[in-house]
This record gives C-alpha cells, structure tokens and sequence, in this order.
C-alpha cells in the first residue's frame, strides 16, 4: 500500500503539465510578491502577524501544497509561503537544481525580508531545505520541523522501486525538447541524486527539531530515526498509518502536531 500510495504521488507530481504548477492561483485571498534574490525572482506569499513561520514546499509542489495549513497558522504567526525556484510562479535561472542552492535562496529572502531569525515547516524536499538551511546557518532557524525528509539518497532511504520508477520517466522524456519537460528532468534528477550529507552533518544544527513522517512514508524509518538520533534538540513523531502525504491527507492532526511544537517553550 505505501508503495502504491507513494506511486500515485509521483505520477500526479511529474506528469502535471507545468503551466498548470506554474499558473494554479492559492485557495487563499491573497497578494502575492517577489523579491529578486541570488540572481531570481522568488514567489512568495504572507499572512498574520507574529513571529515569522517559512513554508517550505517539496518536489513539484507550490504553495498551493499548504493551503490546508496557512489559515491555521496565520492565527498565531507570521506565515511566509514560498514557492521554490523553478517551481510555481518562482523564477529559475537554469542553474542544477541541489538544496544547497535552495538553501542560499531562503537565507538570501530572509535577508531581504530583514528577517534574522525564523521558524520553518519544510515537507519532503522542502524538509530538506530546511535541515540544510539549519545546518549552514543555524543563527537564523529559531524552530524547525520537518516531514519525510532525508538527509542523502541511496536504497537504504526509499525502496528500489522508486529509483526504478524515476528513471523509467527520465527514459520517456529523452526525446522531449519542451521547456516543461527539461524542468522536469531537472526536478527528477534532484530527486535522484540529493541530497548528499551524512547523519553526523546533523550535528551541526543547534535549534529545536521535531522530526516527522508518516508509518507509512516512502522515506524509511530507519532513516527518519536516524535524523532524530543526530539531532541534539530532536523531538521524533512517526505518525501511525500516515503517509508522505500527512499533511494534505490529515491536515487536522499534522497542523496540531506543528503548532503544539512551535507553541513548546
């Protein structure tokens, strides 16, 4: 079943047409801004008031991935949602994606936003983002909870057959010369081949964690346990009969976990 579930996932993920990523308007009543930030136009949208609270989306996802949870955390903080470079309404530059890069555009929009220090909900790939962001600047991460996230990528961290399902759709786009498809192909092979940090890495972030995943994420536990393990100030939750997709499928229980953790002195 997890294996299934997380099948659909990919398939939705890469095959939806990226005008359709790109130009897909929030649920929300909103105005959207950009700031120009390490050569790109970064997308981003707030709400509330408080202390500031990033939203950090995962792979072919946009803000639109938490429209369950901004109205619930615009209550008590200041929510910064961010579409990724290349993703959304976010500009690119043609660079390889990595979360190293993404990394430096968050710390770059927290510069500009005169924003020193935050709090940081990352899922997946976002998740990831936000343990390295943690890791390389850890003055400015006040809180940091991530979910499904991991920390490099071989067999030990999702099944074989995930590999195998990624590179049959690099295979069927090989002749495709669309502007869509070469994004694509970008976002698969990071998907592939990042992160590419060790567990003692962890070491490095000094913040409060909570680390999150589903009891039937993609992500395996051993790996979501040893994140927590290397993490000083890890809180670890693997939520019974849960996804990768916890916080769209469960948005109640996902956000009172989030919020019950931010609200912990």
């Amino acid at each position: 079943m997890k294996c299934f579930l997380f099948l659909l996932y990919l398939l939705s993920a890469f095959n939806e047409p990226l005008a359709y990523q790109d130009k897909k308007p929030c649920t929300l009543d909103t105005t959207g801004k950009y700031a120009l930030v390490n050569g790109i136009n970064i997308y981003y949208e707030e709400y509330g008031t408080g202390e500031s609270l990033l939203l950090l989306h995962g792979n072919s996802q946009s803000i639109e991935a938490f429209k369950m949870q901004i109205p619930e955390f615009a209550k008590y903080y200041h929510v910064i949602a961010v579409d990724t470079r290349g993703h959304g309404k976010s500009g690119d530059d043609g660079k390889t994606y990595n979360y190293d890069l993404f990394a430096e555009d968050m710390n770059a929009l927290l510069m500009h936003l005169k924003i020193s220090k935050t709090n940081i909900v990352g899922w997946s790939d976002g998740g990831n983002t936000g343990l390295i962001l943690a890791m390389k600047h850890p003055d400015k991460v006040k809180k940091l909870a991530v979910m499904g996230a991991n920390i490099f990528i071989d067999s030990s961290v999702v099944d074989d057959w995930v590999f195998k399902e990624l590179n049959r759709q690099l295979k069927e786009m090989q002749n495709d010369t669309t502007q869509w498809a070469k994004n694509r192909i970008r976002r698969i092979n990071l998907l592939l081949t990042e992160p590419k940090y060790s567990f003692s890495d962890l070491n490095k972030i000094t913040c409060p964690v909570l680390v999150l995943a589903g009891e039937k994420d993609v992500v395996k536990e051993r790996h979501t346990r040893n994140i927590a393990k290397n993490i000083a100030k890890a809180t670890l939750i693997i939520a019974p009969n849960e996804t990768h997709d916890f916080p769209a499928e469960n948005p109640e229980s996902f956000n009172k976990l989030i919020l019950d953790f931010l609200k912990e002195n």
